[in-house]
């Protein structure tokens, strides 16, 4: 990804990148009408650079896709999207002040892997991929499988993540951890530790009657959900009747 400096814009540029491919985009080049798996970014966005998308099931006649133009302005990095022969366009303005501490993850789960501390690189790149999936990759997604006639997305994922976060929360915790297996994007927001340590504190504690200061994993609170529902499970508690909600 390079260095710092002038080359953050080049690395935002990259994190918005896989975001799309996350969201089911694959790299597209209009000349050939292939799919390409990767794209050259110059190392400082000194003039715009533009990125094709399209979908597995639109390679064999791509007449639509989606187009990325990025415009480095200062400190702000703008992203434009839309569908080649559309008209609507989805905008996005990020700030490297405000991102580019975030996009030292690899770096920081060494040193915090090596020193044994907890892990705190999810929630640091979580806002600048809720930013990127709810602006740019999710609505895209709608107007080119609406244009195309292809099915859209479940309901559930085209919901704003917040929305989708309230949902999740009122789940109980044995649900919760069902939603962990759908997809990518459910295993990032199910397993956050706010929402773990909700379920602990309000549910699981009161049920039975201990005080969880007194564990030493209490901060991985998925951890110790799972260990107290077995707990509840050897006492003969049928945990699906307590009243998680």
């Amino acid at each position: 990804m390079g260095g710092d400096g002038g080359r953050i814009h080049k690395r935002l540029a990259i994190a918005v990148h896989a975001v799309l491919v996350e969201s089911g985009f694959v790299g597209f080049d209009p000349v050939s009408g292939l799919q390409t798996d990767g794209f050259r970014f110059p190392d400082e966005f000194l003039s715009r650079v533009s990125l094709c998308y399209s979908l597995p099931a639109l390679l064999s006649n791509a007449t639509d896709y989606v187009v990325l133009r990025f415009r480095s302005v200062g400190r702000y990095l703008q992203v434009y999207g839309s569908l080649v022969k559309g008209s609507g366009i989805h905008k996005l303005s990020l700030d490297q002040h405000r991102f580019s501490p975030r996009l030292g993850i690899i770096k920081r789960f060494a040193e915090q892997k090596k020193k044994k501390r907890p892990n705190s690189s999810k929630n640091d790149g979580f806002s600048l991929r809720r930013m990127v999936k709810d602006g740019l990759a999710l609505p895209l997604l709608i107007d080119l499988c609406s244009k195309t006639h292809l099915a859209l997305p479940a309901c559930f994922v085209r919901l704003p993540t917040e929305l989708k976060l309230k949902i999740l929360d009122s789940l109980p915790g044995t649900d919760l951890a069902r939603m962990e297996c759908v997809c990518s994007e459910m295993r990032n927001l199910a397993s956050t530790n706010h929402l773990w340590k909700q379920k602990v504190e309000q549910r699981l504690s009161a049920a039975l009657c201990f005080q969880f200061e007194t564990f030493s994993i209490r901060k991985n609170w998925k951890l110790l959900f799972a260990l107290l529902w077995k707990k509840l499970w050897k006492r003969g508690v049928y945990v699906e009747r307590i009243n998680f909600g």
